[in-house]
C-alpha cells in the first residue's frame, strides 16, 4: 500500500486551497490588466477636462498609471502585492481624488468606482466588495455635501450619483460572488478531475476525491457513502491529516443507516452553537431540483450531527443517479459551514459523480472477467492437473495392496497414500471454487491456512500455531493469494533458520487483512537484515504491504498487510 499517499491531502491550486476566496494566478493578472485599463480610461478622461481641475486631475491619474502598471507587472512575475486586501480600496481612493480635483465635472469618475467593487468582490468576497461600495458611496457624498453641488446642479440632485452607486455596488458585488463561486467550483472540479482515475477502482477514487475536499473545506473529517448498483455499501472516513480508511462493522452499519435517511434531493447545512449553556442549533438546506430553501433534512441531519458529534457539517446526495443512497459529508469543528459551501459542493460533486460511477462500473467487469477467467482455469487444471493426480492415487493404492503389513515401507506408503489424497481433496475444492467463478466474502483463509500448518508440521517436523482474531470474511480469490505468501514465508523459515516453532497471528483489521508469521532466533546472534522479495511482490500486486521486524527480543516477524476489498487488478 502506498503510504505516502494516504497521508498527504491532494494539493489544489494556489487560490483555492483550505476554503480561500483568492483568485487563482490566472484571473489575478486579468484584473490587473483592467486596472492598467481603468488607469488609461481615467487619464484620458482628465486630458478632457477644463479649467483649472484638469491639471491637478491628469497627475493623479498618472500617478494611479504608474501604480497599476507597478500591480500588473507584480502579477506578471507571478509574486503577490504586499497587503492584497488594500489595493481594492486604495484603487477607491484614487477614483474618489479624480473626482474631488475634477470637481466631480463627468459621471465616469463616479462609475470607474463600480471597478474596485468588482475587484474586491472577486478577490475576497461579497461583505468585502459591499463595504468598498459603501465607503466609495459615503466620500462621494461627503464630497458632494462640502462643495454644495457642483457648478449649476444643486447638491440634492448630484447626490444621485452616489446614490446609484450606493445601489449599483451591491448588485456588482452579488455578480461578483456568484462567477467566484463559479471559477471556485471549476478550478477544484478540474484539478480533481485531472487526477482520478476510474481504472484504479471505487477506494482510490474515493481517498482521492475526501483527502482534497476535506483539505479545501477546512474539515476534520470526512465520510463518503458509496453504494453502486450490483455492490454492497461502502463507507470511507478521512481525518484532518488525510488518512482514510474504509469503515466496517458496527460502526459501518449505523451511518449507513443513518445518511441513508437523508433526502436524496436535499443539501442540508447544520451548525451547533451555544449560548452560555444553551445550545443553538442552526439548519438550512436547498433542493437541488427547485433551487429552493427547504427544512426536509433537518430531522435526519440533527440525527447525524449527534452521532457524530458535529458542531459544523454539510451533508449532500452525490451519484444521484444510483439505485441505493450515496452522500458525502464533511464536518468540521473550527469552520462554520453555511449555504454558499453548500452549492460549492454540490457543483464539484455533480462533476465528480461520472468519474465515481465508472469506476464502480470498471471494477464490477474487472470482476465479471477474474470470474469467467478462473472458471475457465479451473476446467483447464481439471482436465490437466486433477485426472494425473487421479492415476497417481490409483498407483499408490495398488502399491498399497501389493506391500504386506510386514513390509518396512507399508508404514510409508500408507502415509503417502494419505498425502496424496489430502492434496487431491484440496486440489478438487481449488478446482471447484474457480469453476464456479466464485468471489464472495467468506471465512475460507482460516480451515486454510489450519490445514497448511497441520500438512507442514507432519512434513518438515516444524511446529505451526495459527490464532485468528474473529472473523475473517475474505474473498476466496484473496485468500488464495494470500495462501501462497504464507507457505513462502514458512518454506523460508525451515531453509534460512534453526527454529522449531512459528506462529501465525491473523487478524481483521479496518477494511484490512493482516497477517504477523513469527519465528524465534538466538537473541545474542540475530540473522542479518533480509527482505522477502518474491513476498513483498506478490503483496504490493495486492496493493497491501510486506516488511519484516525485530522488535522483539529473540523474535523475527513477517507482516504482510492486504486490502480486503477489492481494487482495479487485485485479484
Amino acid at each position: 500500500m502506498d503510504t505516502s499517499s494516504a497521508t498527504s491531502p491532494a494539493v489544489l491550486p494556489p487560490g483555492v486551497a483550505n476554503g480561500g476566496l483568492h483568485l487563482n494566478p490566472e484571473l489575478r493578472r486579468i484584473l490587473a490588466n483592467i486596472r492598467v485599463i481603468v488607469a488609461i480610461v481615467a487619464a484620458t478622461e482628465a486630458l478632457s477636462l477644463s479649467g483649472a481641475g484638469r491639471t491637478p486631475a491628469a497627475l493623479a491619474a498618472l500617478g494611479y498609471a504608474v501604480y497599476a502598471g507597478w500591480l500588473c507587472w507584480v502579477e506578471t512575475r507571478g509574486n503577490r502585492p504586499v497587503l492584497p486586501r488594500v489595493t481594492s480600496w486604495v484603487d477607491a481612493g484614487w477614483i474618489l481624488l479624480f473626482a474631488w480635483l475634477a470637481e466631480a465635472q463627468s459621471s465616469l469618475f463616479v462609475l470607474l468606482l463600480l471597478f474596485p467593487v468588482l475587484f474586491a468582490s472577486l478577490s475576497f468576497g461579497f461583505v468585502s466588495g459591499l463595504l468598498v461600495s459603501l465607503f466609495a458611496a459615503a466620500v462621494a457624498a461627503a464630497q458632494l455635501i462640502l462643495r454644495s453641488g457642483y457648478g449649476d446642479i444643486p447638491w440634492q440632485g448630484a447626490m444621485l450619483q452616489p446614490l446609484s452607486l450606493l445601489v449599483l455596488g451591491p448588485l456588482v458585488a452579488a455578480l461578483a460572488r456568484a462567477g467566484m463561486q463559479m471559477n471556485e467550483q471549476l478550478t477544484v472540479a478540474d484539478r480533481l478531475l485531472g487526477q482520478l482515475d476510474p481504472r484504479l477502482g471505487v477506494r482510490r477514487v474515493a481517498e482521492t476525491t475526501l483527502r482534497a475536499l476535506t483539505h479545501h473545506f477546512d474539515a476534520d473529517r470526512g465520510l463518503i457513502l458509496l453504494w453502486l448498483p450490483d455492490s454492497e455499501p461502502r463507507l470511507f472516513d478521512c481525518d484532518a491529516s488525510g488518512n482514510v480508511n474504509e469503515l466496517s462493522g458496527e460502526l459501518h452499519t449505523r451511518l449507513v443507516e443513518s445518511l441513508g435517511r437523508l433526502p436524496s434531493h436535499i443539501a442540508a447545512v447544520h451548525h451547533l452553537g451555544h449560548l452560555g449553556r444553551l445550545p443553538l442549533r442552526h439548519h438550512s438546506g436547498f433542493d437541488l431540483e427547485t433551487k429552493g430553501p427547504s427544512s426536509a433534512a433537518r430531522p435526519a441531519a440533527e440525527h447525524l450531527a449527534e452521532l457524530l458529534d458535529a458542531r459544523s457539517m454539510v451533508a449532500m446526495p452525490i451519484c444521484r443517479r444510483a439505485p441505493h443512497p450515496c452522500r458525502l459529508l464533511l464536518e468540521s469543528r473550527y469552520r462554520r459551514y453555511r449555504a454558499r459551501d453548500a452549492e460549492l459542493l454540490y457543483g464539484v460533486m455533480e462533476q465528480l459523480a461520472p468519474v465515481i460511477e465508472n469506476a464502480g462500473l470498471l471494477e464490477r467487469l474487472t470482476e465479471a472477467a477474474m470470474a469467467t477467467e478462473r472458471a475457465r482455469i479451473g476446467r483447464d487444471l481439471h482436465d490437466t492437473a486433477i485426472q494425473p493426480y487421479l492415476g497417481l492415487k490409483y498407483g499408490i493404492e495398488a502399491l498399497v495392496r501389493k506391500a504386506a503389513p510386514d513390509n518396512p515401507l507399508h508404514h510409508d506408503i500408507h502415509a503417502l497414500k494419505d498425502v496424496a489424497i489430502s492434496e487431491l481433496h484440496n486440489l478438487r475444492e481449488l478446482v471447484t471454487d474457480m469453476r464456479a467463478g466464485a468471489c464472495g466474502a467468506d471465512d475460507a483463509l482460516a480451515p486454510a491456512l489450519r490445514r497448511q500448518a497441520k500438512r507442514f508440521s507432519e512434513l518438515f517436523g516444524i511446529e505451526v500455531a495459527v490464532d485468528c482474531e474473529g472473523e475473517l470474511p475474505v474473498r476466496r480469490s484473496l485468500a488464495a493469494a494470500i495462501f501462497p505468501m504464507v507457505g513462502e514465508a514458512l518454506t523460508n523459515i525451515r531453509r534460512h533458520t534453526d527454529a522449531s516453532r512459528a506462529e501465525i497471528l491473523v487478524r481483521a483489521q479496518a477494511g484490512s487483512c493482516s497477517l504477523r508469521i513469527t519465528n524465534a532466533h538466538d537473541p545474542h546472534a540475530p540473522p542479518p537484515p533480509f527482505i522477502p522479495r518474491s513476498i513483498v511482490e506478490r503483496a504490493e500486486s495486492l496493493h497491501g504491504r510486506a516488511v519484516v521486524e525485530r522488535q522483539r527480543p529473540g523474535l523475527t516477524d513477517l507482516i504482510i498487510s492486504i486490502p480486503t476489498h477489492p481494487e482495479h487488478g487485485q485479484p
